[in-house]
């Protein structure tokens, strides 16, 4: 039985389901929270990240440092899951193609697993 269940359309066209489940869900809610415009939500003006306002900043190493200050906020602010350490969260910057990597190694507390969340984002050039 899955501890957490929930839907997204994203899956729709591969799998034609809507119900995710447990890691996949968790993951999910994460990438919503970080795609999501801060200020966006109504009642929750505080909820999401800058990262949208970030996407037409110079890719340059400030705008890097914050993007990726930004997303391990999201991270560090969803109970369900934990960094174990600073090297389970890596950020590898394509300068030559304005691409933001992200690879965060994911304790998943309830679970009691560890699964890796990766997070492109890719920058106006």
């Amino acid at each position: 039985m899955a501890l957490y269940k929930g839907f997204s359309f994203k899956n729709w066209k591969n799998d034609k389901s809507f119900t995710l489940t447990d890691v996949d869900i968790v993951k999910r809610d994460i990438l919503n929270h970080i795609f999501t415009r801060k200020g966006e939500r109504v009642g929750q003006r505080g909820f999401g990240t800058i990262l949208q306002d970030l996407i037409f900043e110079p890719f340059d190493q400030d705008t890097i440092t914050l993007a990726s200050d930004q997303i391990r906020s999201v991270i560090d602010f969803d109970p369900r899951v934990e960094l174990l350490s600073d090297d389970d969260y890596v950020v590898y910057p394509d300068f030559d193609k304005s691409f933001l990597f992200i690879s965060a190694r994911l304790y998943y507390i309830e679970l009691d697993l560890t699964d890796i969340l990766h997070i492109n984002v890719e920058f106006e050039i």
